[in-house]
């Protein structure tokens, strides 16, 4: 979509709403294998959320699946209460869990695709988007959760995370003013790629990955304004918050 479409899209949001990616990128995060992983959940209430994810499939991103991860995992159904945020609990435990998983590609990625940071970008994408393959009948029930208003700023947060990991992975050393470019351009082709893989019904899901790989060539031969940056990134939400809507209307 042209840079001026996503302009009018922009737009169209509420005040609150398409100022929030410049929020995210304003506080720049420090990150450094010196320093230990920080666990989002305990290991209880990790145990109730991979069991509740592998039925996912089955009944989607609603509470049945958070009680019945409970009851997998060995918990009263009750249990699912200590998750102060529902069913956003499980969608961003998902993407907490599998953005963590990418370290230990390291040493395989570098390896297979040398030094090239545009390969290896590539790849931890690839391997990313990978993992939502088994939820992915499921997936448009967890972007329409992060869609919701009160929800926006931590997927958005998780979303810039997922960026910073990925260049920290190609050994980035970027200090300038382009550390938030790169960050916020790589976080919109990711997103982007997401979204159109709800979408996709091809085989082993090669459009996607078509898709994926134009959009990396957009952003490496032209490259992009911080605002279009933004913008792009603003227009998820948009995308997100009709995609709620939609569902919401269907019952």
């Amino acid at each position: 979509m042209p840079a001026t479409e996503f302009s009018v899209l922009v737009r169209r949001l509420p005040a609150h709403l398409s100022k929030v990616p410049f929020r995210c990128l304003r506080r720049r995060s420090y990150h450094s294998y010196d320093h230990l992983p920080y666990n989002l959940y305990t290991p209880s209430q990790e145990k109730i959320l991979s069991s509740a994810l592998k039925r996912v499939p089955e009944y989607g991103f609603v509470k049945q699946t958070l009680v019945q991860g409970c009851r997998d995992a060995g918990y009263l159904d009750t249990t699912h209460a200590v998750f102060q945020d529902g069913v956003f609990d499980l969608v961003k435990f998902h993407l907490y869990a599998e953005r963590n998983k990418l370290a230990a590609l390291k040493p395989q990625i570098d390896e297979e695709e040398g030094k090239s940071i545009g390969k290896r970008i590539r790849r931890y994408c690839m391997e990313r988007l990978k993992a939502n393959e088994p939820i992915i009948s499921k997936w448009t029930e967890a972007i329409a959760i992060m869609g919701l208003p009160q929800n926006i700023p931590q997927s958005l947060e998780e979303l810039a995370k997922l960026s910073d990991e990925i260049w920290f992975l190609v050994d980035d050393k970027t200090s300038d003013f382009d550390w938030y470019t790169k960050r916020a351009s790589l976080a919109a082709v990711y997103s982007s790629t997401e979204l159109y893989m709800t979408q996709d019904n091809s085989p082993r899901f090669e459009k996607t990955y078509e898709f994926l790989d134009r959009r990396l060539a957009v952003v490496q031969s032209a490259g992009y304004s911080i605002t279009n940056i933004a913008s792009w990134a603003t227009f998820t939400c948009f995308a997100s918050i009709n995609l709620l809507q939609s569902q919401l209307s269907r019952g």
